[in-house]
């Protein structure tokens, strides 16, 4: 008798479980349960949306796409990747580091958050760390600019190690007579550019000289970063009263482009800036010098004026992340050009 009171007290109790699952689904048939498929798939299209805002510099956008795909799906991981990227640009150390450690929990070889992880403790000291990061990162990034970041940071951090080794067990540097022989596109090349001075768009950058300003802290912040040789200010002034250039107001790309042809100049850096009533936003240019071609634009903008110095660092980064299209010379190119010179 017990037996059979056992058993139908199991049979009850599945029965009422089954009635339970099929009220649920019956009474919620068009929640969560149907539309998560398609918030994630909204998701991912902001989140591609963004990135292509994010390259073509139009960083508030970007940043209010991908905070509306994150709403529609938190584990959206490409969305915290690009949310580390766009904070790393800003110099917002912790909210970089951590929409990347966020993005790292759903990808643990997340490749953009390892390269921003990289980049990071790189800046702040943490050689060891950044090294095995950035060699992660580089496995797996897309963006060719990226790459080339990292690749010139770990030769940095190959020749920091290098150089505190003692000469005798130094055994990866090259016989001296085959150091000229290393192709130039292996070497941490750096163009030589100039910054000309920034254009006052409006009255109210010409009354406080603004123009003038950023071009100062572009140049620094440039230095800073260690992508470019840059010509001093003092020495580009002089070129240019030399070309009786120092009186006609703004030197526009053409005349840039001419200036850097007498000078040996790689490129030039030309831009504008303009205070309107709630912000102050500057655009810039990098023209390689050759060819007279617009390798990329650069824009940002800060609320006030105490901030100039993040716009000059907010551009900086920017331009710097485009020096590598800048190609040297090879020798035979040189030979053609002298030959042309010649001619």
């Amino acid at each position: 008798m017990n037996s059979i009171c056992g058993g139908m007290m199991k049979t009850r109790v599945c029965l009422i479980f089954m009635v339970v699952i099929v009220v649920i689904f019956w009474t919620i048939p068009d929640s969560s349960w149907s539309q998560l498929p398609m918030r994630i798939k909204r998701s991912n299209e902001l989140t591609r949306s963004a990135f292509q805002l994010f390259r073509e510099q139009k960083i508030d956008r970007a940043r209010e796409q991908v905070d509306q795909a994150l709403r529609l799906n938190r584990k959206n991981f490409l969305a915290h990747e690009l949310l580390a990227l766009i904070y790393y640009q800003e110099h917002n150390f912790p909210e970089a580091k951590k929409h990347a450690k966020i993005a790292q929990e759903f990808n643990k070889r997340s490749p953009r958050a390892l390269y921003v992880l990289g980049m990071i403790n790189f800046q702040q000291g943490n050689h060891d760390l950044a090294r095995s990061q950035l060699k992660l990162a580089i496995d797996s990034l897309k963006e060719a600019e990226y790459r080339q970041r990292a690749k010139n940071i770990l030769e940095k951090l190959r020749d920091n190690v290098r150089e505190k080794q003692p000469a005798h067990v130094r055994t990866d540097l090259p016989p001296k007579d085959e150091v000229a022989e290393i192709p130039i596109q292996e070497i941490d090349y750096k163009p030589y550019i100039a910054v000309f001075p920034f254009e006052d768009a409006n009255a109210r950058t010409e009354v406080t000289k603004l123009g003038q300003t950023l071009t100062e802290m572009l140049i620094t912040a440039l230095i800073q970063g260690d992508r470019f040789s840059v010509m001093e200010r003092v020495q580009l002034e002089k070129i240019l009263e030399e070309q009786s250039l120092t009186q006609t107001g703004v030197i526009d790309a053409e005349t840039a482009i001419e200036v850097g042809k007498l000078s040996g100049l790689e490129g030039v850096i030309v831009g504008s800036i303009s205070q309107l009533k709630t912000s102050i936003e500057a655009d810039a240019r990098l023209i390689e010098v050759e060819t007279g071609k617009a390798l990329a634009a650069a824009s940002a903008n800060v609320n006030n004026v105490d901030d100039i110095r993040g716009l000059a660092n907010n551009l900086a980064l920017q331009l710097s992340a485009k020096a590598y299209l800048i190609v040297p010379e090879t020798d035979s190119t040189k030979v053609k050009n002298i030959e042309m010179q010649k001619r």
